[in-house]
Order: structure tokens, then C-alpha cells, then sequence
């Protein structure tokens, strides 16, 4: 009786090793973390429209613009932990930013919101947690830029705009009152927060 075990050779085990620490440190680095830039959210009263109707509208009137390499999808989002109920957003992606877009009923009214988000990679959060020096190194190595904040406000004021333009066209034949000029102004997070 031949009792022969097989034992991968070294070389084979080093490839193996090689390519599963490669995975995790993609895994790990094509991550990225969010922040906040800017918000805005009004509740129509009275009012009542179907988000669904509401994101197709709007979807057509983003693309509208001809911005180039945007991305505009339906998303769903939890409430809350894992086992939580789910929301649908419409989310436009573009560049390092994301805008989420919320249409909903609640009550006798549609609320909608947004929210304006940088995306930051998980490689920038690393370097800025090293001890002593890690938050000027990541403001050196990623530094916020006036081309950051314009992008941005760029951005922002086109999707406010497109969404502001679809709550006119929705509303304007049915009786509810515009929204103030205060009502239409996004509320801007601290841009230059490290």
C-alpha cells in the first residue's frame, strides 16, 4: 500500500498567497468613504406624485445638460441596519461626487431631498489617521483645491437646478404655491472641514 501524500510545492503556495493578499488589498483600497458637502430637502403640501414619475422626470432633465461620464441610477438604500427596509434614491455620479436624490410621499404631501457627497479613498483615511503627522501628510498629499470646491458647486448648482426645474414643470398646473427663494437655496456643509 502506497501512502503518498501530496504536498503543493512552495512555489505554488507563494502564487496562491500572492494573488489572495492582492484581492484584499484591492478590496481594502477600492473602498471609499463619503463626505458631506451640501443638502436641501422642502415638503410639498397637499401634493401628491409618484416618486418613480418623479425620478424618470428627472433623469430625463439631468441628461439634458450634456455633462459628460454622469452616471444616473435608480438605488436602493437602507433605513437603517442590514435587516432594514430599503429606499429608493436616484443617484447621479460624477467625477468624485455623488447626489442622491430622495422623492417621496409622506402624509398629504412630497417631500424631496438631496445630498451632495465627496467620495475619498480609503488610502487618503489611512494616511491621515498615522499618529502626529498623518493629517497634514493627507492634506499635502490630497489637498482641498479651489477646482475641488468649484467642481463641486458645480455640480451641485446643475443638479439643484434640475430639480428644482422638475418640481416647477410638476407643480405649476395644479394649483400649489412655488417654492420661496429661501426655499430653493441647498444648506452647504464645512467645505474646508480636514
Amino acid at each position: 500500500m502506497n501512502n503518498f501524500i501530496y504536498y503543493p510545492s512552495w512555489n505554488v503556495m507563494y502564487i496562491v498567497y500572492g494573488i489572495f493578499a492582492f484581492l484584499l488589498l484591492r478590496l481594502i483600497f477600492s473602498k471609499t468613504l463619503k463626505s458631506y458637502h451640501s443638502k436641501w430637502n422642502t415638503l410639498i403640501d397637499n401634493f401628491e406624485y409618484s416618486p418613480k414619475e418623479f425620478y424618470s422626470r428627472l433623469k430625463t432633465e439631468l441628461e439634458s445638460h450634456g455633462i459628460t461620464k454622469i452616471k444616473i441610477e435608480e438605488v436602493y438604500i437602507k433605513e437603517g441596519g442590514v435587516m432594514s427596509h430599503s429606499r429608493i434614491y436616484l443617484r447621479a455620479t460624477w467625477k468624485d461626487y455623488q447626489y442622491d436624490i430622495c422623492g417621496a410621499k409622506f402624509g398629504k404631501g412630497f417631500f424631496i431631498s438631496w445630498w451632495l457627497l465627496y467620495k475619498d479613498s480609503i488610502v487618503k483615511i489611512l494616511i491621515s489617521k498615522i499618529p502626529f503627522f498623518g493629517t497634514w501628510l493627507a492634506q499635502k498629499l490630497y489637498p482641498i483645491t479651489y477646482f475641488r470646491i468649484d467642481s463641486a458647486s458645480m455640480f451641485m448648482t446643475y443638479a439643484q437646478s434640475s430639480v428644482l426645474k422638475v418640481i416647477d414643470d410638476i407643480t405649476k398646473n395644479k394649483g400649489v404655491r412655488a417654492l420661496t427663494e429661501s426655499e430653493r437655496k441647498p444648506m452647504l456643509g464645512d467645505i474646508f472641514k480636514r
